[in-house]
């Protein structure tokens, strides 16, 4: 039965005229407010429509009366706001928020179902306050989408993968996560641009959206993908899909057909007991991902223990060098002497950078030089390198004995010395400051970084000439050398790599190779530095093929520069044995 005093509210709200200001007022507030607002029974018809919620529904306030939600808006509406009706009417105000159909399409609502009471104090029925929050929801869908989902490939992003793994991880469910690593990315981005890169990044990830079943598919770095498999890790299935995901990145192509040849490094990572964080599941496939490049690239590997031992010592290396390069104290430069062989005098030295750390001793450049290349510092450190091999030959120089040749000092460069754009200038700065002869440096460059980009190698080295120093191909032989190239080097030697110069007894064929090579570099008006020398017949057989300079064992080792300043002072052990 309709509840007289709610008919009285109706009624005042629905007829308020010049005689009854308050509930004008009332109304004409009502109307003014931004939230929708509407009376119902405890049948749930309406009795009252502010004009908010009249604008929303579409429908005056005469043809709204009487009206439930569900003759406006549908059954599934009226269904869905069953339960808030039925809690307001038992006296419990209840806010729920969702999609409702509206005079203008779906609106993102927030309600709240308020129980309206009668003078007696019962329930006479409820107030529906509404706020369209569509606009704010759609802001905030678009952050989460800013937050959790890449732009590029419209993929999950690392975000949202650490979350689908944390949810596992809580739940004790065990999964198996695969890092894609696509190689040489970046090579391919700087030289075909990041438009082409973009497409061929879409192209592959929904390749790999369409390669089988998997829980997330998530782009977790600029060149890495992310494959999470939900369960038990079955080694056979994932080898199995690792060659898939294979082939996929081989055949990866532009959405304009343009294909370009692509390969992955690829790590796999089940989770264990041992993973304390899901992160660190992340964490092992990625170092597995980065096993697998240091290995060649385009092959797989699955997580070990010792792989995380190896990355946390390097880590830990490479912060200690970097206080050692701040400190200059842990660090020093040996001085290995380069032998005139008819002679057996002295010509010069090769400067070679060593580690004396304060806990775990002397660390063989083998270990720190590539951490330096992989991480930047090489460049740090071989400016500091080269500034103390050339203070320390202009010293030297005084103390020669009278009527000797100058002594000349190899150091060694890298290729990511090359690549910086103002290394002439560091070069340039560095012999302006110890005040050295030009003449007397000479800088050695290995062949492989050389001709991987021959043409501005030419350039550069053009420029480190004009500055006066010498030049000289390390490693001669190992590489892949043009003989195109070559000759248009503008250098001063050539330096046999010692692993020619050890197999030369082992057969005539080899010691045609060193000859060959001592062919060349006279043709080409070079000189010939053979490095490893171990035994007196090495050195007699280069010296009866006429090669220039020898550097080895046989004469000395590198040695500290007190040592090496002994044979700079004429004591030679080596001519005694020669």
């Amino acid at each position: 039965m309709p509840d007289p005093h709610l008919d009285a509210l109706v009624a005042a709200l629905s007829n308020a005229g010049s005689g009854e200001t308050p509930l004008d007022t009332l109304r004409q507030i009502l109307d003014a407010m931004p939230v929708l607002v509407c009376l119902m029974d405890r049948d749930r018809r309406h009795i009252y429509g502010n004009r908010p919620y009249l604008d929303f529904t579409g429908i005056p306030l005469e043809a709204l009366v009487g009206k439930t939600i569900g003759d406006l808006m549908g059954e599934e509406t009226f269904r869905s706001m069953q339960g808030q009706a039925e809690r307001a009417l038992r006296g419990e105000p209840v806010q729920s928020e969702g999609w409702m159909p509206g005079r203008n399409g779906l609106r993102y609502m927030v309600r709240m179902h308020a129980p309206h009471h009668g003078p007696d104090g019962a329930v006479a029925g409820y107030f529906v306050l509404l706020q369209d929050m569509t606009e704010r929801r759609e802001i905030q869908d678009d952050l989460f989408r800013l937050a959790y989902y890449d732009p590029v490939t419209g993929l999950a992003n690392r975000l949202l993968l650490l979350k689908h793994m944390s949810d596992y991880h809580t739940m004790g469910e065990p999964f198996t996560l695969v890092i894609v690593d696509a190689d040489r990315f970046g090579d391919i981005r700087t030289s075909m641009g990041q438009g082409f890169a973009n497409e061929l990044l879409s192209d592959l990830a929904q390749r790999l959206q369409q390669s089988g079943s998997f829980d997330l598919l998530a782009r977790v770095s600029d060149h890495a993908f992310a494959l999470l498999i939900a369960g038990e890790c079955d080694p056979v299935a994932i080898e199995r899909r690792i060659e898939t995901i294979a082939g996929i990145v081989r055949s990866a192509r532009t959405g304009s057909g343009a294909a370009v040849f692509l390969s992955a490094s690829i790590g796999v990572a089940p989770s264990g007991a041992d993973h304390a964080r899901s992160e660190d599941v992340l964490r092992d496939a990625e170092i597995a991902a980065g096993r697998a490049r240091a290995q060649g690239g385009a092959q797989h590997a699955w997580f070990d223990p010792d792989m995380h031992t190896r990355v946390v010592e390097q880590v830990r290396l490479e912060y200690d060098l970097r206080r050692a390069l701040e400190r200059g104290q842990e660090l020093w430069v040996a001085y290995q002497p380069v032998v005139e062989l008819v002679t057996g005098g002295l010509a010069g030295f090769e400067a070679l950078v060593r580690w004396n750390h304060p806990e775990r001793g002397n660390i063989p450049p083998g270990v720190f030089i590539p951490i330096a290349e992989s991480t930047g510092l090489i460049v740090s450190l071989g400016k500091w390198v080269l500034a103390e091999a050339c203070r320390q030959v202009a010293e030297w120089q005084g103390k020669r004995e009278p009527g000797s040749s100058p002594l000349f000092m190899s150091v060694n460069l890298s290729t990511r010395q090359l690549i910086e754009p103002d290394f002439v200038e560091v070069v340039r700065e560095v012999l302006q400051d110890s005040g050295v002869e030009p003449g007397w440096i000479k800088l050695e460059i290995t062949e492989s970084a050389v001709m991987e980009k021959a043409e501005q190698s030419i350039q550069l080295l053009r420029q480190l000439r004009e500055l006066g120093i010498k030049l000289s191909i390390d490693d001669f032989g190992t590489g892949y050398s043009s003989l195109s190239y070559l000759h248009k080097l503008p250098i001063d030697s050539l330096k046999i790599d010692q692993s020619f110069v050890s197999a030369m007894h082992q057969s005539e064929e080899n010691r045609a190779i060193v000859r060959i090579i001592l062919d060349l570099a006279r043709l080409l008006g070079f000189d010939v530095i053979a490095e490893g020398i171990e035994t007196s017949a090495d050195a007699n057989l280069l010296r009866a093929l006429a090669c220039d300079y020898g550097q080895g064992y046989h004469f000395a080792r590198p040695v500290p520069p007190a040592e090496a300043e002994g044979f700079v002072r004429g004591v030679l052990p080596w001519r005694d044995g020669r």
